[in-house]
């Protein structure tokens, strides 16, 4: 009960003190300078994704990400099925904030606007054909264990909102068209690493 109470207690002085005292020395220890390069990389959920980073100061970045999947197969894996290929391209650009929270410890955050597109295909004796282009704005938070000066493994997610186009083709679709979607999308957390140079 007294480790719980000391726990709460230093919990509420933190969450109370400036977060310049709470960064103070920290910053120090991982330092980042204007026109800086460095790079980030993504595996998760089949996607994988890698980006630029462009530092405009000590703690500010623009980040520049490029993301996508590619995958064939069948629609009942069985000899002879309806062969189906998905192409995914997702395409970002943000402005990203650093603070260092430990000696070796960064949180950033990044906002910034977001595209896709996605096409799905599949191709039998009535092949059709789906495509979707979105385009929307997002909001990314993560952190980053540094391992070495230049290089950092940690986890991020990301907050989408988006509005997109979908169209669907084929030989066999009596009424073949498009609509318009909007959606929110809270992602799950995915691994990340940087290399900074």
């Amino acid at each position: 009960m007294r480790a719980l109470r000391t726990s709460l207690l230093l919990a509420a002085f933190a969450a109370a003190m400036p977060a310049g005292r709470l960064l103070g020395q920290a910053t120090d220890s991982v330092r980042f300078h204007r026109g800086q390069w460095g790079t980030d990389f993504t595996i998760g959920n089949g996607f994988f994704g890698a980006g630029l980073i462009r530092f405009r100061g000590p703690a500010r970045a623009l980040v520049l990400g490029l993301g996508g999947q590619f995958a064939t197969g069948s629609s009942t894996g069985t000899l002879g099925a309806p062969a189906l290929h998905e192409v995914v391209v997702n395409l970002s650009l943000g402005a990203r904030r650093y603070h260092a929270f430990a000696p070796r410890l960064l949180v950033y955050r990044t906002l910034g606007l977001a595209g896709s597109y996605q096409r799905n295909s599949e191709s039998s004796a009535a092949p059709t054909t789906t495509v979707t282009w979105t385009a929307g704005v997002f909001a990314a938070g993560g952190a980053g264990w540094m391992v070495t000066p230049h290089l950092a493994l940690g986890a991020e997610w990301r907050l989408t909102a988006s509005f997109g186009r979908q169209t669907i083709s084929g030989a066999g679709l009596t009424n073949p068209g498009g609509f318009d979607t909007w959606s929110v999308t809270l992602g799950t957390p995915v691994l990340v690493g940087q290399l900074y140079f």
